[in-house]
């Protein structure tokens, strides 16, 4: 039993655990590059033969060059692709972690976003840390490393690799798919509220700024709409076919001698 309390002055956890493990783990670590990844990934050994390629796209011919100055992005191999729920989370994963970050570190709207990725460790300390762990506010920790670093500038840039992945084990039951996805989303949203976005939307080009867009905030925008549009097509379908067929819907073929379900299969073909 201990001899001693101390009574803290409330609640001593005041970020989220992930994000200031990350952080208060950088003074400890050794070399100059650094790679947080998390407890429910792995490597194989074919991949780890391939890790000093990795090492060597920070390679330059001096200190300091704008080489140097890089966040280096890896994709993950999601192994849980186990059952229809897993397949479906492993496959969203898929295609976030490749064809999608390929696409936007072209368009220069990639972030950070898994922790496969290498850092330049020096940089990341001039910024701060590699995660920002304010609750609610930064819901998707992760993605404010490569906001900060973007908003230093010169000369730094943000490459995605696929060469070189890690692998990761997902939840599989539904619920815990959905409240990813939830987290995610809701990151999102919180995301806009930060210095960070607005500061970005200000200094971008129209093409990137497009992309970073849509790259993030946008992407669920447009689902918002997506799905608000599939109940108000079928509302304006469930007038349409009330009404029965009007003079209006002459436009489209003769009444009365057609039904308003003639007309409403006439406007859909």
């Amino acid at each position: 039993a201990p001899k001693f309390r101390i009574e803290l002055p409330g609640f001593p956890i005041l970020g989220d655990g992930k994000s200031d493990n990350q952080n208060h783990a950088i003074p400890f670590m050794r070399g100059a590059f650094c790679q947080c990844i998390d407890s429910n990934q792995g490597a194989y050994f074919e991949q780890m033969l391939l890790l000093p390629c990795v090492l060597g796209e920070f390679r330059t011919r001096s200190r300091g060059e704008s080489q140097a100055k890089r966040i280096i992005g890896l994709p993950e191999h999601i192994t849980s692709d186990l059952g229809s729920v897993g397949d479906f989370a492993a496959g969203s994963e898929l295609a976030f972690g490749t064809v999608l970050q390929r696409s936007h570190a072209v368009l220069g709207a990639r972030m950070h976003y898994g922790h496969p990725d290498i850092m330049n460790k020096q940089y990341m300390m001039q910024q701060g840390g590699v995660s920002k762990a304010t609750k609610t506010l930064n819901l998707s920790e992760d993605i404010f490393a490569g906001m900060d670093f973007m908003l230093r500038g010169n000369g730094r840039q943000i490459r995605h690799c696929e060469y070189f992945y890690l692998t990761k084990g997902r939840d599989l039951g539904f619920n815990a798919v959905m409240s990813f996805f939830s987290k995610i989303s809701s990151g999102t949203g919180e995301q806009i509220l930060t210095r960070q976005m607005f500061r970005l939307s200000q200094i971008l080009h129209l093409p990137e700024a497009l992309a970073f867009h849509y790259a993030h905030a946008g992407y669920y925008l447009t689902q918002a709409f997506i799905s608000l549009s599939m109940p108000v097509t079928l509302c304006v379908w469930l007038v349409v076919l009330a009404a029965d067929c009007e003079q209006t819907f002459q436009a489209y073929m003769t009444c009365p001698s057609a039904t308003a379900e003639q007309a409403m299969a006439t406007v859909l073909s």
